[in-house]
């Protein structure tokens, strides 16, 4: 499609290779008049205050405006206090009185902050201060608000003076008509990179607004000159915000636009229908072009469309096009139905208008899938979580305010999905930096949500989700005033089918229960929004603050520690249906698997803190008892035991499920076991082909970092979550540049990238995938597993077991074969210290230190108590029963990772650690806790990575016979990768920090360290600083008498994405003596150090160098 000068991105505009005749503002006002000055330019409306007169209307030309812009600024110029450059900012309704103001204010010279109406007089203050500010020119429409702004800057020391703008009491037409007055006007020569207005944001996530400086390139100079002399636009949008883009880009392509007449009416589908046919009126009499192009935010269309001649109106333009926000799926759809051309158009004030949905009409009618084919190489979209991508505009765009990379590219925090079939178009989703942050690390927007709820509902005003800092959202519901006469139960009833509908659409952490929709009773405006129609977050979430935290802390009927047991199974079936709301009654019975039934590890969450209130004291109950117990009848169990005084009794059970989950998930061979035959390495193709699975990991991205420089290996397979092979690539190469790793340049041919789903059949790989691995690949690395200590071992059994059982059965699925290239492939579990973080020795004290042998241990209690420990511990029993009854024996093999840290030239870490995130709190904070004698045997990355590397060259047989047991013979080989010195503790950290020149801290008592970290929940700068997801995390390790650490301190974030320990890293079952016996536990390494002999000479690598490193990266990057 051929872009029309209304749906023309800067992109095309660039690559139409125009030459724009104008570089500034004032450049454009003079020349339009001097070559175009009959050509109509801009169109106002007069309303009448009695509805049976008629409304007036002005069309100005070109030369009108030049002619109005130099009357205003002689009138202008003797009241201002400012001298030329000085910002000065307009506090004006849109109007004519805003046009000219704001126009002539360039012509003197000045930069313009374009004040938008709703902001309150603190906002004002804070962003004149921002801004230098001397004047303030205000409409008498806010007379009140611009006093109230001078009396709150007085008496902070920052007045400034505000002046009525130029005409107050005259009709703008006539003002500007008149005889210009003697005298020349002082001659400011404006360059094309200087400032010539300032928009602001509207503080909706953080309170405050932010100055967005525009420079005259960046409002003219990069826009298309194309012929718009035939279609005129008509803009709801306020010219303090996105209606000066429509003014400009319909300017410099000679068109004329209409401006609803937003000081004297409301915007109704009345009154826009009115200024439509005024419009239609002047076209038809000749006196202008027709009205083409239709201009708005979403609320206006939501609007229109639920109007039946508002409908008729946008059916009639040649395009109607919607942004600033997003508009409701239904409500576009609906349009594209009934015949609209609907676009979507996105732009941002960094880099102007990106992307449009303009397309052919007839045949698509994805309206909300932008495209960026026609912007060549300028829009790169990366790979996120949760299978979204952000955009990255490349430089070279005509304009971008500002670079955020170091490459000179601007990443714009905006995610995108991909459409399942059309190349290069984008659905809109969320901002990263504007989504909601749940306890558990993850993040959702709230806002199109909220907008699907308030579209969906006839009963509801307005809703506000929440959930910053909760382990789970909520939503307020404000209802219609028709509504005022429903109970509580009847309005939140009406809304259920509407939440359960976009339940199944949602990310599982954005789901919302029934029992957290929480109604509220009917308010005129109960949330203040911004000029977008957007609601100011922070304001709305300290006015509810009650209602929020209530959400949480409040008791419903049905949990009370008064009913009877008999009553349980029956109280906790209702707690059940009341979060997972499925709808599906009759299904839910005792022995029901909760899982399968729909409750997710965040509808866990809430089902533990109701049935909490059926104990006396709402006793806490561990945090993963939902998923451990998986049936209401256990369940129920559970709680009655502990009603009647009984302890927790978990650990039994758990060591039951771990030994089930083995026998579940062990592999069988087809084949009869035979001894392994001879390597016959004449026989094997050159080059190592090697299977890697999470490559996208902190170790991941170092290994296959390593496998790609080293020439021994021929090939690698690469499995990664991802929606396409595009989208998993994306994910592999931000890993590396993210780590500071350079991108070799053999990585598109000695890699094949294969999107997989490791828990599904076959991988989630195609057949033909599927048997050129099977008959490929040599070794397996099987580094990929969720990190999470949130997660129950059940829970983790669906995905992380059930995907090491495939994996397993990919290396066993050669046939045997005489020839050992027919020999399965070898395999290699990086498992986790924390597997076997609990080991004691045969001594009967008990007290000594304890050296954890290198070979499988085959008594689940030695594990740590977290479900991720846990799963490494069955991981490491499926791995040695595959070594004792498979064609696997004697070519698989356990790693057993202990601590890694930044790489050894960068300090390079990973940002989702424990630690990391524990050092950087102290740039927010001033503090370090003093953790005592905490042992620091930290591996560094790059060092871990160049072990699995040694290891995959190690003989199929390992080189040297593994351990044997005198019963069942040789052994399953267990590596442990870790630093063996014991030496290094965190107060020598502190000491060596300390005397760096730029470390500022004071060390302070672990439970001082978590009061000053708690405190920054309180400041809108701090609330989201990333250690407080780990927060709950560090209260159970070091809360009490915080000495040692427990498995999730020293957990190896490998699998990637995942926050270490998010939510219950510090499981409250592990006490004080246990972690002091962890810090004692030393670890075997002899026949670690014959198949890595790198680890021999790591006992030195944690000195006060490489730690002001890792400082320096912490300080830098968090």
């Amino acid at each position: 499609m051929e872009p029309t000068y209304f749906t023309c991105t800067l992109g095309q505009a660039k690559l139409l290779g125009q030459r724009s005749p104008f570089r500034t503002v004032n450049e454009l006002i003079n020349i339009k008049a001097a070559n175009e000055g009959d050509t109509p330019a801009v169109g106002f409306y007069k309303p009448c205050s009695e509805s049976t007169e008629e409304w007036r209307a002005h069309i100005l030309t070109f030369r009108d405006v030049a002619r109005g812009c130099e009357a205003t600024a002689t009138s202008l110029v003797q009241k201002l206090h400012s001298t030329a450059k000085c910002t000065v900012a307009l506090l004006c309704p849109s109007s004519p009185e805003f046009l000219f103001t704001w126009l002539a204010l360039m012509k003197l010279g000045h930069s313009v902050l374009l004040i938008a109406p709703q902001c309150s007089p603190s906002a004002i203050s804070h962003l004149c201060q921002t801004c230098d500010v001397q004047d303030l020119i205000y409409d008498d429409q806010y007379k009140d608000l611009a006093q109230s702004t001078l009396s709150e800057s007085t008496a902070k020391g920052a007045a400034f003076n505000i002046i009525l703008h130029p005409f107050s009491g005259q009709d703008v037409s006539e003002a500007i008509g008149r005889p210009l007055a003697n005298g020349s006007l002082p001659s400011v020569q404006a360059k094309a990179t200087e400032i010539a207005y300032l928009h602001h944001t509207s503080g909706t996530s953080s309170g405050v607004p932010k100055p967005i400086a525009q420079s005259h390139h960046a409002a003219v100079g990069a826009l298309p000159t194309l012929d718009g002399r035939h279609a005129a636009t008509f803009t709801t949008t306020p010219l303090y915000h996105g209606g000066i883009a429509d003014l400009f880009r319909a300017w410099t392509s000679n068109a004329l636009i209409w401006l609803f007449p937003g000081k004297q009416l409301p915007i109704t589908a009345n009154n826009v229908g009115k200024c439509l046919e005024i419009a239609k009126q002047r076209a038809e009499k000749r006196l202008c072009p027709p009205v083409q192009y239709f201009s708005s935010v979403p609320y206006i269309l939501q609007m229109m469309a639920g109007n039946e001649e508002g409908l008729k109106l946008l059916q009639g333009m040649e395009i109607v096009g919607v942004g600033g926000a997003a508009l409701p799926s239904d409500v576009g759809n609906m349009l594209v139905e009934r015949g609209v051309h609907l676009i979507s158009r996105f732009g941002s004030a960094e880099c102007g208008f990106l992307m449009s949905s303009h397309r052919d009409y007839g045949k698509d009618k994805a309206w909300d899938y932008l495209r960026s084919s026609s912007a060549g190489d300028f829009l790169q979209f990366e790979e996120r979580e949760d299978n979204l991508l952000e955009l990255v505009i490349q430089q070279g765009w005509p304009h971008m305010a500002k670079h955020n990379r170091k490459n000179g590219s601007f990443a714009t925090a905006d995610l995108f999905m991909p459409h399942p079939s059309i190349v290069g178009a984008w659905r809109y989703h969320s901002r990263s930096d504007s989504q909601l942050t749940l306890v558990t690390g993850k993040k959702f927007d709230p806002a199109p949500l909220e907008d699907a709820i308030k579209a969906s509902s006839t009963v509801i005003e307005d809703v506000l989700i929440f959930g910053n800092g909760k382990p789970y959202a909520g939503a307020l519901l404000f209802r219609t005033k028709q509504a005022s006469s429903l109970s509580e139960d009847e309005f939140v009833d009406s809304i259920v089918p509407v939440i359960e509908k976009l339940n199944k659409e949602s990310q599982s952490h954005a789901k919302i229960s029934r029992a957290m929709l929480i109604p509220m009773k009917y308010e005129e405006k109960p949330l203040q929004k911004s000029s977008k129609g957007t609601t100011i977050r922070t304001q709305a979430e300290k006015k509810y603050s009650e209602q929020i935290n209530a959400a949480y802390n409040g008791e419903p009927s049905a949990c009370n520690s008064d009913i009877a047991d008999a009553e349980i199974p029956q109280a906790i079936r209702e707690i059940v249906l009341s979060v997972v709301g499925s709808g599906d009654t009759t299904h839910l019975s005792y022995d029901t698997d909760l899982f399968s039934y729909g409750a997710d590890s965040v509808a866990c969450m809430q089902i533990r803190q109701r049935l909490s209130r059926l104990i006396p004291g709402a006793a806490a109950l561990p945090v993963s008892v939902v998923e451990d117990c998986g049936t209401i009848d256990r369940l129920s169990t559970f709680i009655i035991r502990l009603r009647s005084g009984a302890e927790l009794e978990e650990q039994d059970d758990q060591i039951k499920l771990m030994s089930d989950l083995v026998d579940k998930y062990r592999v069988e061979d087809p084949e009869p076991c035979s001894a392994p035959s001879s390597p016959s390495v004449t026989q094997r193709p050159p080059g190592l082909r090697v299977l890697l699975t999470g490559p996208t990991g902190s170790l991941g991205s170092h290994l296959l970092h390593q496998l790609l420089n080293d020439a021994r290996v021929g090939h690698i397979y690469l499995l990664v979550r991802g929606a396409s092979t595009d989208a998993s690539l994306g994910r592999v190469t931000k890993a590396l540049t993210s780590r500071g790793l350079d991108i070799p340049s053999n990585l598109s041919c000695k890699t094949t990238i294969l999107p997989c789903k490791l828990s599904e059949p076959n991988l989630g790989l195609s057949c033909s995938d599927y048997e050129t691995l099977s008959n490929e690949v040599d070794i397996i690395f099987h580094l990929a597993w969720s990190v999470n200590f949130l997660i129950s071992l059940r829970t983790i059994a669906n995905t992380q077991l059930s995907g090491l059982r495939n994996l397993l059965n990919l290396a066993l699925a050669r046939p045997p074969h005489s020839d050992s290239r027919r020999a399965p492939a070898r395999f290699v579990f990086c498992s986790s210290v924390a597997a076997v973080s609990n080991f004691t020795s045969p001594s009967a004290d008990h007290t000594s230190s304890t050296t954890v042998p290198e070979q499988f241990v085959a008594a689940p209690n030695i594990s740590g108590p977290t479900g991720y420990a846990r799963s490494k511990w069955v991981g490491e029993a499926i791995c040695s029963a595959a070594h004792e009854i498979t064609r696997l024996k004697g070519h698989i093999s356990i790693a057993r990772v202990g601590q890694l840290s930044g790489a050894t030239d960068t300090g390079a870490w990973s940002s989702s650690e424990a630690y990391p995130l524990l050092l950087s709190s102290a740039k927010d904070t001033g503090v370090l806790p003093d953790l005592k004698d905490e042992v620091l045997n930290w591996l560094p990355v790059d060092v871990a990575a160049r072990a699995f590397l040694e290891l995959a060259f190690v003989d199929s047989h390992f080189q040297t016979p593994p351990p044997t047991d005198q019963i069942n013979g040789p052994t399953i080989p267990v590596h442990h990768v870790l630093n063996p010195n014991m030496a290094v503790r965190w107060s020598d950290l502190l000491s060596w920090l300390s005397r760096h020149s730029q470390s500022r801290f004071t060390v302070v008592s672990a439970a001082e360290w978590l009061e000053k970290l708690t405190a920054l929940q309180a400041d809108e700068a701090t609330k989201h600083h990333p250690a407080l997801r780990l927060l709950e995390f560090w209260r159970n390790a070091y809360g009490a008498a915080s000495s040692g650490k427990n498995d999730a301190v020293g957990a190896v974030d490998v699998a990637g994405g995942a926050v270490d320990g998010a939510g219950a890293a510090g499981d409250k079952a592990v006490e004080n003596e246990e972690r002091k016996h962890e810090d004692a536990l030393q670890y075997n390494m002899t026949e670690t150090f014959r198949a890595m002999p790198v680890l021999r000479d790591v006992e030195d690598c944690m000195d006060e160098a490489y730690v002001l490193k890792l400082w320096e990266w912490v300080q830098r990057e968090l």
